[in-house]
C-alpha cells in the first residue's frame, strides 16, 4: 500500500514536473485571454496552451477570431511588466492586414528604407545583429517583444528636427488609436555602422525616448 503510494506520488511529481499543474494551467489560460484582448482591443481565439519544463513557463497559440490564418504565439514573460509577451505585431505585420498601417507610417516618412522596414521580435534582431545593434537598454521592454525599424538615411543635424520629431508624435498617437501596440525605432544614419545614429524609440504605450 505504501509502494502504490510513493508510485502515485512520484508520478504526480514527474507530471507536474513535464506537463504543470491543471489548476495553474487553468489560470494562465484565463490570465492569457485577458492579456491579449485588454492589449488589442478585439476578440481572440487561444487555441492550446502548453509547458516548458526547461524554462518552466507557459506558451499559448492564439489568432483573431476573424482571421485563423494568423496564428501567434504568447508566452510568459518575467521581464515584462504584463506578465506576458507576444509576437502578434509581426504575425500581423507580414500579413494582408498591415497593408493600411504601412502605407500610413510610409506617408509620414517617405524617405525610410523599405527594405528594413520589417517586424522582428528582439531576441530575433539580437541574433541576427549582436545584443547592441540597436541597444534597447533605455526603453525597459522584454526582448520578446516586437520592433519594428523606420530607417532614415540622413544625417540628423542636416535634417528639420523639429519637423520629424512632430512626425514621430504623430506616429505615436496613430498607433495608439490603431491598438497596435508595438516598438518602433526611428533611426537616421548616413552609414547602417554610423556610430552618430540618432535613434529614437517609441514605446508600446507611445512613450518617445531619444538616444
Amino acid at each position: 500500500m505504501v509502494f502504490a503510494g510513493l508510485i502515485l506520488s512520484f508520478s504526480v511529481y514527474a507530471y507536474t514536473v513535464f506537463y504543470g499543474t491543471p489548476w495553474t494551467k487553468q489560470q494562465h489560460e484565463e490570465n492569457m485571454k485577458n492579456y491579449i484582448k485588454d492589449k488589442y482591443h478585439t476578440e481572440f481565439v487561444l487555441t492550446k496552451l502548453n509547458y516548458n519544463f526547461l524554462s518552466e513557463t507557459y506558451q499559448g497559440y492564439a489568432y483573431p477570431t476573424q482571421h485563423s490564418n494568423l496564428l501567434f504565439i504568447i508566452e510568459e514573460d518575467m521581464d515584462s511588466a504584463l506578465g506576458y509577451s507576444d509576437n502578434y505585431p509581426k504575425v500581423m505585420w507580414d500579413s494582408e492586414l498591415a497593408k493600411s498601417l504601412k502605407a500610413q507610417i510610409k506617408e509620414l516618412f517617405p524617405e525610410l528604407d523599405e527594405g528594413m522596414f520589417k517586424a522582428l521580435q528582439i531576441k530575433d534582431k539580437a541574433e541576427l545583429f549582436g545584443v547592441n545593434i540597436p541597444s534597447y537598454e533605455e526603453t525597459n521592454i522584454s526582448t520578446l517583444s516586437t520592433s519594428i525599424p523606420i530607417d532614415i538615411k540622413a544625417n540628423w543635424a542636416q535634417v528639420n528636427q523639429k519637423n520629424e520629431i512632430q512626425k514621430m508624435k504623430k506616429l505615436s498617437q496613430f498607433l495608439q488609436e490603431a491598438d497596435f501596440p508595438v516598438l518602433m525605432e526611428v533611426r537616421y544614419y548616413e552609414t547602417e555602422m554610423n556610430e552618430q545614429a540618432k535613434v529614437f524609440f517609441i514605446t508600446e504605450t507611445g512613450e518617445i525616448i531619444e538616444k
